[in-house]
């Protein structure tokens, strides 16, 4: 390494001097004889002049010794090194806001290095809120596309569950940029290297950030993501996924009012696990359960049994960061008992169904069955003598004449307004009695059977009733069998890790 090199106005002429961005980050990275420590030295320490190096320096234009320098002395600065004074807040903002992403690809380990370093940064500024928009600059700005999974990401969904400001931008990256690549690159720096637990610990703590916010459709797809994320080698399933499975089994009681099938990649330690927990005796007792000698249902049972488990259990759920959700749950529990007896009632009574959830109350009961209606989770109407009528589903609401019109013709007469659904099957019979007596009528002419039996003969070996050509042997559609063997699929994923 040259003389040039030993010292940071060296380093700032190359800077700003080179035409090469290339050349300029083997220059910057490469540490010689001099070791790590002290070319981080170097980067953090002032001109000769007593000038901050950064005041030098065009921010977008310099992009990749902007980005040295800042690393360098913000990672000393925290750690309490040689007395290395923090660069200025102003000057670390703009460059998140302004980099050039070309030039900082060059360099992606310094861009996590100085993403780690923000939270921190940000908190001795008075506000660790501070970090969360440049974070997102990094995160979005630095990968070829915001759906490219980076080191940052992790941390910018950390960060912001930290100090509990979760940002519209936030939410919107999660729903509408899913993951579907890894940002991989070569670090001299190990420990800022991509990893599988970057990938897990993401869609663990996106989940639970669109659980928190109510997105809970997406919420489980970041779950099972993590929850089936491979492990590296042989080593067993990270304690995160069977965290990650927790929390997909009680949003999926909250949301969907019972248990949905898990991915047969599922690590069967997980479910074995988990079937140990007191949370499998709740979910088996939620209404939605396929156990409901767990339930306990009938009259005034409610909630009874799903309270009795949480008071039982509460501390742990504590401990584990998951009250918040088990109480959501044995509060939306009323609402899929509701949803049950839509099954089996066609007429109950508020007080009726108020005994069935455990509400004496009726007007809550009242309020309850109302918002449900609202968010068509029941289709019900309540009349003024407190009687709840449950109806069908849309699909068997009226439909109006011209629909008619378009599937069988005018109708006799002409003069309805409405056709219910049992007139419109009713026609639809009719039609097809009708098509019946043509079909039979066709087949007893002598002229017509003569002339379809000419047309199969000859050399064609075509007969009335032959399959035709088809797809497969005989003009048959395929078998199974039929399709090459050793024709199968594998599902790559990203390596996936734990968050307390």
């Amino acid at each position: 390494m040259s003389a040039d090199n030993q010292s940071i106005d060296g380093l700032v002429q190359q800077i700003t001097t080179s035409n090469n961005v290339e050349v300029l980050a083997h220059t910057l990275r490469n540490t010689a004889a001099s070791g790590r420590d002290v070319r981080e030295f170097i980067l953090a320490s002032s001109m000769s002049s007593g000038q901050d190096p950064l005041s030098v320096l065009d921010l977008r234009i310099n992009t990749l010794g902007v980005l040295y320098i800042l690393s360098a002395r913000l990672n000393m600065y925290l750690n309490a090194q040689s007395g290395v004074q923090g660069p200025p807040w102003a000057s670390v903002a703009q460059f998140c806001q302004v980099f050039d992403p070309v030039q900082a690809r060059f360099a992606p380990e310094r861009m996590v290095m100085l993403a780690r370093s923000l939270a921190r940064y940000a908190e001795l500024q008075g506000n660790a809120k501070l970090a969360i928009p440049l974070l997102y600059s990094l995160a979005t700005r630095l990968p070829f596309t915001p759906s490219c999974l980076s080191p940052i990401h992790p941390t910018l969904l950390l960060v912001s569950l930290q100090n509990k400001h979760i940002t519209p931008e936030i939410i919107r990256l999660l729903i509408e940029h899913p993951i579907n690549d890894l940002y991989t690159y070569f670090s001299v720096y190990p420990e800022f290297n991509p990893s599988y637990h970057d990938n897990l610990l993401y869609h663990y703590l996106g989940g639970i950030i669109l659980t928190k916010t109510g997105n809970y459709t997406a919420a489980l797809d970041y779950f099972e993501t993590a929850l089936t994320a491979p492990s590296t080698g042989n080593s067993p399933p990270a304690g995160l996924q069977l965290e990650a499975l927790k929390k997909l089994r009680l949003v999926q009681c909250i949301a969907l009012g019972g248990l949905q099938p898990l991915p047969k990649y599922t690590s069967p330690i997980l479910t074995r696990i988990f079937k140990g927990t007191p949370y499998q005796n709740l979910i088996n007792a939620f209404p939605g359960s396929p156990h409901p000698k767990d339930r306990r249902e009938g009259p005034s049972s409610g909630t009874n049994r799903l309270k009795q488990l949480l008071l039982k259990d509460r501390d742990l759920y504590a401990s584990e960061c998951n009250l918040g959700l088990v109480e959501l749950l044995v509060a939306e529990a009323p609402k899929w008992i509701i949803k049950r007896l839509t099954e089996t009632y066609v007429t109950l009574g508020l007080t009726e169904i108020g005994r069935y959830i455990g509400i004496d109350n009726e007007s809550q009961v009242r309020a309850l069955v109302l918002r449900m209606i609202d968010s068509r989770i029941i289709h019900a109407t309540i009349s003024d003598s407190d009687i709840v009528t449950f109806h069908d589903a849309p699909g068997t609401a009226d439909v109006s004449i011209e629909d008619i019109r378009t599937l069988l013709g005018d109708i006799q007469g002409g003069t309805l307004s409405k056709v219910s659904v049992p007139m419109l099957l009713e026609a639809v019979q009719a039609q097809s009695a009708l098509l019946s007596e043509l079909d039979m009528d066709v087949g007893q002419s002598r002229e017509f059977v003569s002339k379809a039996i000419k047309m199969g003969g000859g050399n064609s070996g075509m007969s009335i009733g032959s399959p035709g050509t088809g797809f497969g042997p005989g003009g048959t559609f395929p078998d199974e069998d039929d399709y090459p063997s050793g024709s199968t699929y594998s599902i790559d994923r990203e390596d996936t890790m734990v968050f307390g």
